[in-house]
Parts: C-alpha cells; structure tokens; sequence
C-alpha cells in the first residue's frame, strides 16, 4: 500500500466515505496508526459530517483509544449513504485516504507527523512566541472579546502589510524605518476599523446599529469596550511584535500544554444553526428534553432538540429590536432572558410560550444612539449550577455594560432599582465592561466583574459596595462562577488564568494558568458532580476541566476551528457539556451548538 507522505498537503485527514444503509446498521470502526511503523495514534478525534437534511446532529464525533481504535456506536448514526469522515490530531497529516467501507468492515487511517502546523493550530498559538506582560494581555482582551485572536482574517490582514512595498531604496535603516512606521499606522487602521465593528454586537434592526450612527460617534473611544489608550497599546504590540510570516508554525512551537482528557468514551455532538445565526450561547432546563439559545442578531430565541436536530426560532414579544444576549434556566424550567437593545429583560414560559418583559433603564444614561446610550443588560445573577438566583429579598440583580452600574428586580411586584459601582480613573462608564454577576449561597451577596477592571461585591441589605479585588490592567475578569464551599471562580480573560477568590473573607486564595496563556477564558462553570472547574475558550478550540484539588488542568480538543466559546452550561440528568459557537460577526467562524459527552460516567 502507498502510504506516500505527499498524498496530501494537508494536515488533518479527510475521507469520503460511501456507506451503505447496511453499514450504518452494523456501526462504524476502525483504527487511526502512524504511517511509520502501524502504531495506534491514542486521543486522535475522528469525525463523520452528515449531508443536509438528515435527522440528527450535523457532526459526530469520538475519539482513538490507547491502541488507535474509534467507534461509533449504532444508536448514533441515520440511515444515510453518504458521509464525510474526518480525523485530526494535532502535529500529524493524512497519508492516504480510505477509498470506501463495506458491511462490518473496519477502517485504517494513517497518520504521519507534520513539522508546519500553520493551518491547522489555533488562534491562540500565533501568541506562543509573543512577549508576556500587560501589553499582550490588553491586547487579548480587547481584540478576543467578538473575535478569535489571531483569526485566519487578522493574519491575512497581516501578511498584506508584509506586503506593502516601495520604500526607500538603497537605505536599510531607512528602510527598516518606514517598514516600522507602515506596521503602526497599519494596525491603528485595524483599531479604529474594530471600534465601528462595535456596533456589529447589536442586533440587525437596532438603531444603535453601525448603519444607523454617524462615524465620529462610531469611533468615539468612550463608547467601546477599550479606550483610546488602550487602543494605542494594541496597535503598537502588533506592530512590533505580531509575526511578519504566518504561512509556517513548528510543531514544536505550539503544544497544548497540558495532557488530553478525552478517551474512547468521549463523544461530541454538534448542531448546525442557520449560517446568520448568532447563537452566543446554549443551555439546558431541569424538565425538558429541549436546549435553548439566544440569538443575539436576529432577536430570537432557539429551541433545539437533541435527538431530531429540529429547531423552533422564537421571536422575543417586543415592539422592535432586542437582541436576546445571556439565557438561564430557573428551577421551575422558565428562561431568563437579558437583552442588548431597548434595556429590555424577559422571562419566557417554555410551557406557555408566552413573554413577560420588563425594561431597565438607568436615568443617568444619555440620550444618544451610541452604545453609551443603552443600558445594555448583560448578565444576571447565578447560582452553583448556574440557575437563576435571587438574594436573600427576593430580587435578582443584573450586570449594565452601558453605565456601569448593577440593577435589580423584584418580578413579583415588577420594582427596578440601580446601583453603582466601583469605577477606575481614566476609563467611561462602558469602558469598564461590567460584565458577571453570581449571588452567594445565603444570598446577601452579589458579586460583578469588569472586564477591564475589578471584581466587587455588593451586600444586597445596603446595596453598598463592600469587597473591591484589584486586578492588573489587562487581566481581564469575566465570566465567573461559584462552588459550594464559598468559592467564587474567575476566569481571567486576558492574562489565560483562572483566579480562586475566598467570597467570605474578599481574597484571592488561588490562581491557575491555563495550559495555553493566549487561550482567553471567557468563562468557568462549577461542576458539582464531578467537583472540577471547565473553562471555556475564545482562542484555543478545546476546553479546560480544571481539578481544584491538584490544580492541574486537562484539554478537551474541539472538533473544528474557530470554536469561540462564551459559556458552558452542564445538563443536570446526564451531566453533559452544553455550549455554542458565537463568533463574532455572524458567518466569520461556525453556527452551531454542541452537547458534550466526557465519557467519565
């Protein structure tokens, strides 16, 4: 057999398989090896992409066990003729495609190992020879917040100001020079075009929408998630330090960093969603078969079941846009819903399908169309399992990107209140980025993060701020979570750590880096079940389950690239991972929802 290593260019193996009805009834197997000596490859995802228009997930897949072997059980796979079978693993290629499978027969793959892993590694690992410090971690979290960083587009963007010629001649300094000076104003280019790219966050018929407002307002540094010198910052760290040639990465310059927690037993379901589709996120509720989603884009919610694929678009029951953001379950299986556009927060009855919305809109906001104007509702208070919670009187309390500020509700008597919050010098209310909220256990606490700022506490008698953790500039808390023994977990954006905070006492009492510094964390979920910490990822396309214990962390490999991900939710019955895509905009990576099966049971 011709196990040629020129076969194919590319790193990841790709077979067109043609299966009969009758193979899909017996399963399929087989056996990823090593072309060099028919070793089995352990940990290697292998993947089958259905067509269009069967019953069932868009993609399935498992992973090789210690001796290479794969199977996809019977119960998993439609009566299709026709799949595409892929399998991957970091650091090797195909060497051969599989030409067909017949009834009960098994499938060898082989793999080689690879030197050049540029097309193939992801976002984050373009950083691994970046220099560590504040810069890169502002960087991180500014351009990561709607987009991996450094996606394929950045890096194209890249090599086109390599590109850029006609210097001075015969002067290397000079040249050397004016080449330095094209890199600066390239990327200020780049900032400035990611300020409008702002306003691609709200919805498509929002008035704060990027067609809507004038361009001074679109560039006004006080109305983004950075300021201006913030912005500075980016653009001079990419000029001097993102690389001039991105067509070539050693393997050996980046690795995971840490082992692999996937076995045999893992299986990965993802859900195609409509291409316009941005589903940010998806979760679970505690009485229904079904998973649920916001659509941020098309002011929509969505109802997907696992087992048919079958989704059912809900539109929020509003006069005008909303932008549904953040989705949380209750214990009674209702959703809360907070919404971007119009200060609008909703409560939806899966059972009824009926709204009930009420709208928070601070007095002190200005009244411009600018992302300054809008309260921008973002998260909402959670619990260990990551339910909605309210505190000790009732009332749940809500993050407002838009003036900084923490908002209640009592949705008993419909009673809306606002409170502020710490600020830092320099920096316009939106700038600090408000962004998670978690009530302590017994309720008299509601913990926020900034983004681009600290992490407090506000205690729910006095509404008064009482905790304040400082953390460096660039750090980047975001979403957080919190156990049942009084820990409040942070995952920090910028920096690639997750931050452990003792909620009694207001001190950071642990910090963990993540395997990959550049991975920027979106979010962490406590797991009660399994007593660990999984953090979630913008940059990197796996997962981290994070042992409080050892402090040691575990990758999960996601099945395809570009797999941004802002938050992770576990279904209570069967303890699998529920989560989504959400690439910032729409269409710049896939539109799709994933259940997760650790295979630790």
């Amino acid at each position: 057999m011709n196990r040629s290593r020129a076969a194919l260019s590319s790193t990841w193996a790709l077979m067109v398989l043609m299966l009969s009805t009758a193979a899909y009834g017996a399963g399929v197997s087989g056996r990823v090896v090593s072309s060099d000596d028919g070793s089995g490859i352990e940990q290697a995802s292998v993947t089958l992409v259905f067509p269009e228009g069967h019953s069932g997930p868009a993609a399935i897949t498992v992973f090789t066990g210690p001796d290479g072997k794969f199977t996809f059980a019977d119960e998993v796979l439609p009566k299709r003729e026709k799949v595409v079978l892929t399998a991957r693993k970091l650091g090797w290629r195909q060497v051969e495609p599989v030409a067909a499978v017949k009834e009960h027969e098994a499938s060898t793959i082989y793999l080689a190992r690879t030197s050049n892993i540029a097309k193939e590694a992801p976002a984050s690992a373009w950083f691994a020879d970046m220099p560590a410090g504040d810069a890169r971690n502002i960087t991180l979290a500014g351009c990561s917040s709607c987009h991996q960083m450094a996606s394929p587009r950045v890096r194209e963007y890249a090599e086109k100001i390599e590109a850029v010629n006609n210097g001075p001649g015969g002067d290397r300094k000079a040249l050397g020079e004016w080449r330095k000076l094209v890199r600066h104003e390239s990327w200020r280019a780049v900032v400035k075009y990611m300020r409008s790219k702002h306003y691609a966050v709200f919805p498509q018929e929002s008035p704060m929408n990027l067609d809507a407002i004038d361009w001074p307002t679109a560039q006004n540094a006080d109305y983004n998630f950075f300021d201006a010198r913030q912005g500075e910052i980016i653009a001079s760290y990419l000029a001097e330090n993102f690389p001039t040639n991105t067509a070539n990465l050693s393997a050996d310059n980046y690795q995971y960093g840490a082992p692999l927690g996937v076995s045999a037993k893992t299986v990965i379901r993802e859900y195609a969603f409509d291409a316009d589709a941005l589903v940010r996120e998806m979760v679970p509720t505690p009485d229904s078969p079904y998973l649920w989603g916001a659509d941020v884009r098309r002011n929509l919610i969505v109802r997907l079941d696992p087992r048919s694929a079958e989704t059912k678009w809900i539109k929020v029951d509003f006069n005008g846009s909303t932008g549904p953001h953040t989705i949380v379950p209750d214990d009674a299986g209702m959703l809360w819903v907070s919404m971007i556009d119009h200060d609008q927060f909703g409560r939806f009855d899966p059972h009824t399908g009926k709204w009930t919305l009420w709208t928070l809109r601070p007095t002190n906001l200005p009244d411009t169309q600018a992302i300054g104007g809008g309260a921008i509702v973002h998260d909402m208070s959670i619990d260990s399992r990551g339910h909605l919670a309210r505190d000790a009187f009732g009332k749940i309390w809500v993050t407002l990107v838009g003036s900084n500020q923490m908002g209640t509700l009592d949705p008993d008597s419909g009673e809306v209140a606002f409170y502020d919050v710490n600020t830092l010098d320099g920096l316009s209310p939106i700038n600090h980025l408000i962004y998670s909220t978690v009530v302590s256990a017994d309720g008299k606490q509601a913990w926020y993060s900034q983004v681009n700022g600290y992490v407090g506490c506000i205690d729910t008698a006095t509404h008064k701020v009482v905790k304040v953790i400082p953390f460096a500039e660039g750090e980047g808390p975001r979403r957080m979570a919190r156990d049942n023994e009084g820990h409040l977990w942070v995952a920090l954006f910028g920096s690639g750590r997750v931050a452990k905070i003792d909620m009694a006492k207001g001190e950071i009492v642990g910090t963990y880096e993540m395997p990959d510094t550049a991975a920027s964390p979106y979010a962490v979920t406590w797991d009660e079940r399994r007593k660990v910490v999984w953090v979630v990822n913008a940059n990197s396309d796996v997962i981290y389950r994070l042992d409080p214990l050892t402090g040691k962390s575990t990758v999960y490999p996601l099945p395809r690239q570009m797999a941004y991900l802002r938050q992770l939710a576990i279904d209570p019955h069967s303890g699998k991972l529920v989560a989504s895509y959400g690439n910032y905009p729409e269409g710049s990576g896939p539109s799709m929802g994933l259940v997760i099966d650790v295979g630790d049971d």
